[in-house]
């Protein structure tokens, strides 16, 4: 026997696919409108290059040089003389490069991550000292993301966008430089690049190695692939009492500044761990300009030559 259904029974279809249809046309709708709160418009200008910033963790440059650095041993050194003399060079070179104003270079650079070590990267970079501001352009293996971060400016939070595809959903960012986010594809926060960052930590860890009998320091000189000479420190450490953050360390020096320009550091090996240590982090300074003229404009997310701008 056939029941006849009320208007009360019979499914809301009709309504319920309006209303679906509804929800799928405000999602771009949504999307767009959070595209364009991300990328509202940068008010805070950078127009000014001062010379220094009381608050900025980078040490003032010295007035004038006053020592000549030590001249490296042509032959393997190591033990306590080997520790003196590169200290006495990190002194001196963390000196003079705190001096520096501003530099560009191309940096590449190689991290392990959730432990797997990804590709080399490898990236433009700016840098001014003084106060501390930064812009690295990303050249390979995936090329258009850019960061910006200046000492004091935006709420000294770094502005970054990617060069892939989630461009078109998210063209900017505004986060803090230790931030999950500003972290997910690197170790280190942007605040903690450069030269002047990277000799500061080298000589700190140069004064612990004085009268350490656990820090093992050699020196000697090396030619590369490429038939360039260097300088090489190598470090080891025997006890992991948590104030060495790796167990390998090996620098290679410019002959003529003694600048660190490359470092190769090896994690630690876990419990009962034998064999080859691990690559932790390699970072590479190549064709370093220390004469670059740059502007107020370098360190602009709105400079026009960037791409931080609204699609």
């Amino acid at each position: 026997m056939a029941v006849n259904q009320t208007s009360a029974d019979r499914p809301e279809q009709p309504r319920r696919r309006r209303i679906w249809w509804l929800v799928l046309g405000l999602i771009p709708l949504s999307l767009g409108a959070l595209s364009w709160w991300l990328t509202a418009p940068l008010e805070d200008r950078i127009t000014d290059l001062p010379s220094q910033q009381a608050d900025s963790d980078i040490l003032p440059p010295p007035e004038s040089p006053s020592r000549k650095l030590p001249v490296w041993p042509s032959s393997t050194s190591q033990g306590d003389p080997a520790k003196k003399l590169l200290l006495e060079s990190a002194e001196i070179t963390t000196a003079a490069i705190s001096r520096i104003e501003n530099y560009t270079a191309k940096f590449r650079k190689q991290e392990r991550l959730s432990g797997r070590l990804g590709p080399e990267n490898t990236l433009q970079m700016k840098v001014r000292n003084r106060p501390f501001a930064i812009y690295l352009k990303f050249l390979a293996p995936k090329a258009g993301k850019e960061v910006v971060y200046a000492e004091g400016h935006h709420e000294n939070k770094v502005i970054a966008h990617n060069g892939d595809w989630t461009r078109k959903l998210i063209p900017r960012l505004a986060v803090a430089p230790d931030s999950a986010v500003a972290l997910a594809d690197s170790r280190h926060p942007v605040t903690e690049a450069g030269l002047v960052h990277l000799a500061n930590k080298l000589l700190d860890f140069r004064r612990k190695d004085i009268g350490d009998p656990h820090a093992s320091t050699i020196l000697d000189r090396i030619t590369d692939s490429e038939g360039r000479p260097w300088l090489r420190s190598i470090h080891t450490h025997s006890i992991n009492d948590g104030s060495r953050p790796f167990a390998r360390v090996e620098i290679h020096y410019d002959p003529q500044t003694q600048f660190p320009l490359r470092i190769f550091s090896y994690d630690w090996p876990a419990p009962g761990e034998t064999g080859d240590l691990l690559l932790a982090e390699r970072y590479v300074y190549d064709d370093l300009n220390l004469d670059a003229h740059l502007t107020a404009e370098d360190f602009d997310p709105a400079n026009p030559d960037y791409a931080f701008m609204r699609y």
